[in-house]
Order: C-alpha cells, then structure tokens, then sequence
C-alpha cells in the first residue's frame, strides 16, 4: 500500500472499532475531523473529536468518565495500529 491508501486503512479500521463501542460517526463537512458521538448522549460534551490527518483525538475535560475512558482506548487502538501499519 502507498501512503494514502495506508492512511485510509488506518482511518477505517478507527471507524469500525469506534461504532463497535457503540459511537456513531458524526462528519459535518469540516474536511478532517469528525466526531464520535453515543446514540444517547446527553450533552456534546460526551463526544470525542477525531482529526483524519493527524490521528489524534480530543475529549473535553467535562466529558462523563466513560467518554474519557473510551477515548483512552481509541488512542491506544490508534497507536498500535500506526505501528503495524507504519504509518
């Protein structure tokens, strides 16, 4: 795979392990980031930003302490997975 394509993969596999955790992909149209919001959510505070570019994600401070948690975990699904894949 070139750069891009392994960068697609990478942003792929994110989603498919974020919607496994119950979050749906939230993308208005702001080019590289997208947020990652629970169906019952009760306040945007309880989202994580995703930027696509950079693989980073954002939680706010006063996101609940399983928003927190499940952003822990997509950052360190991210870390491996920027290692197998080489990116």
């Amino acid at each position: 795979m070139n750069k891009t394509e392994t960068r697609k993969a990478l942003n792929k596999l994110v989603f498919e392990m974020v919607t496994g955790l119950g979050y749906e992909v939230v993308d208005d149209g702001d080019g590289g980031r997208v947020m990652f919001i629970k169906p019952d959510h009760k306040n945007y505070h309880d989202s994580i930003e995703y930027h696509k570019s950079r693989f980073d994600v954002c939680v706010l401070n006063d996101a609940s302490d399983k928003v927190k948690e499940d952003g822990e975990t997509i950052e360190w699904f991210i870390n491996v997975q920027r290692k197998a894949l080489d990116i």
